[in-house]
């Protein structure tokens, strides 16, 4: 009888719940989306029964459609959305609405606090900035604007809800890559910091247990019988174990609704010049850290175009577009919709087009949506080469690595070899991967001798690259 594995990848956006046979070929899928709240401008929330709904929904529908019973799933992985969080009562009553990871209500208290002089404590047992895009300033909001006893209240990302409801409230846990994107987890020692709770005024809070990423996160009877969870990553982290980085100076970069690179360090945490995040990649067997640059928007240029300025019906279509471009048009965009992230750290930055003519029309704009994510990328590429990683290749998956107009002039912006994934979701991957180990079926060598390229890209030497020096000159004048 075959054995399978199911991947609960709860994004942004939607929820799928992916179908693995043993060997980890994908068999089918099943996809739900879900609403997105804006109450304010620079605000984003997200309902948490609603993501769960869409849990329940898609991994049933993944079972019934296929015949599956518990007995035939051998592990359950989860990988989600990361720094989004939420907070609820022992009975499961959420506290507000989860705070979606893009949302900025707590930049003014993250500037207090750089006022202050605490941004290099926070950075040296954390790895990361003082943003309001981290979980701990969303937590504080929480409790503040609320006044609620912490002591009352369970926190958590994503993943930690999950495993709760998954498990009736049985297993209250986190893994480590989750846990050190909240400012709230010392990267060395791997435990939560006390001084860091006082920091973010989060003293008394219930906070789950930290573990490895294929460890017991206990079993769900949901669906028929007992099905064990054993692998949880957060989607980027996810992605770099789909990508099969597992080696210094490997890394992926993922084009999906933002972009995110990820460039592994090894078992030695390794710090940034350039405002690069240093976070944990993963701890299966070894603790392994990586470097990591945040774009936020990517596809979500391309949403832009057709949504508001209705540009066309699917986004596919912008790469036909692009590819009818004037080739000695100088219309540039800077896609700062939501701020900027990797490497400049600009929350309250908004976008720009710049060089715009009569002549301009969709299919300059549609160009320049292109190269201002490829232009981005170079930025964190060249700030990772700074800080001393080697950038050979970049493995590529996501929603927009199936343009490939995009990874071709991906390619020639970075100067560097593109190889771009069999298979467009990693992250789902990843999590089957860590559901394999953690469940003692594969090794991490299995896992890394899995990945092979579906396509490869090289530079173009046709391409002018002074292009990306003028995008730089006018994205210095926005934020200057």
């Amino acid at each position: 009888m075959s054995k399978f594995y199911i991947s609960i990848d709860q994004g942004t956006t939607s929820t799928r719940a992916v179908l693995y046979d043993s060997s980890f070929k994908q068999i089918t899928q099943e996809q739900q989306e879900f609403k997105q709240y804006y109450p304010e401008e620079g605000l984003v929330e997200h309902d948490p029964e609603e993501i769960w709904t869409s849990v329940l929904n898609t991994v049933k529908r993944l079972m019934n459609n296929n015949n599956l019973k518990s007995t035939d799933v051998i592990s359950i992985g989860i990988t989600n959305q990361r720094e989004t969080v939420m907070l609820w009562d022992k009975d499961g009553k959420i506290v507000n609405k989860a705070i979606v990871w893009q949302d900025r209500r707590t930049a003014e208290f993250c500037e207090e606090l750089k006022a202050k002089n605490i941004e290099s404590e926070i950075t040296e047992k954390t790895g990361l900035l003082l943003d309001p895009y981290f979980s701990g300033t969303k937590a504080r909001w929480l409790l503040k604007e609320h006044k609620i006893d912490p002591s009352k209240y369970f926190f958590g990302t994503i993943d930690t809800f999950l495993v709760w409801k998954l498990t009736e409230g049985k297993s209250f846990k986190t893994d480590v890559t989750n846990a050190s994107r909240t400012s709230l987890l010392n990267i060395d020692t791997v435990k939560w910091d006390e001084s860091l709770l006082d920091i973010f005024e989060l003293g008394g809070l219930n906070l789950p247990e930290v573990t490895t990423n294929t460890a017991n996160f206990g079993s769900t009877k949901l669906f028929g019988g007992k099905i064990k969870i054993s692998g949880i990553a957060g989607d980027q982290q996810a992605s770099l174990i789909g990508q099969g980085c597992f080696a210094r100076g490997q890394l992926k970069s993922t084009y999906g609704t933002g972009c995110f690179l990820m460039a592994n360090t090894g078992t030695k945490r390794q710090n940034s010049s350039n405002k690069l995040l240093s976070t944990i990649a993963y701890q299966i067997d070894d603790l392994c850290y990586a470097l990591e640059g945040s774009i936020f928007m990517a596809g979500a240029n391309f949403q832009w175009l057709r949504d508001k300025m209705n540009f066309f019906e699917d986004v596919s279509e912008s790469e036909e577009f692009a590819k009818k471009a004037d080739p000695n048009s100088n219309v540039f965009l800077i896609p700062a919709f939501v701020g900027l992230g990797a490497p400049h750290w600009v929350p309250d930055a908004r976008g720009a087009v710049f060089g715009l003519t009569r002549d301009a029309g969709r299919e300059e704009l549609s160009l320049a949506s292109h190269e201002a994510v490829a232009f981005q990328t170079k930025e964190i590429i060249t700030s990772l080469v700074s800080d001393g990683i080697k950038v050979d290749s970049v493995r590529i998956d996501g929603g927009l690595t199936r343009n490939t107009f995009f990874n071709q002039i991906l390619s020639s912006i970075i100067e560097t070899e593109v190889m771009c994934s069999k298979t467009v979701e990693s992250t789902a991957l990843g999590a089957a991967f860590l559901a394999g180990i953690g469940a003692g079926e594969v090794s991490l060598k299995d896992v890394s001798e899995n990945w092979s390229p579906k396509a490869e890209y090289h530079p173009d030497s046709n391409y002018d690259l002074k292009r990306y020096e003028t995008w730089k000159e006018f994205l210095n004048k926005l934020i200057s």
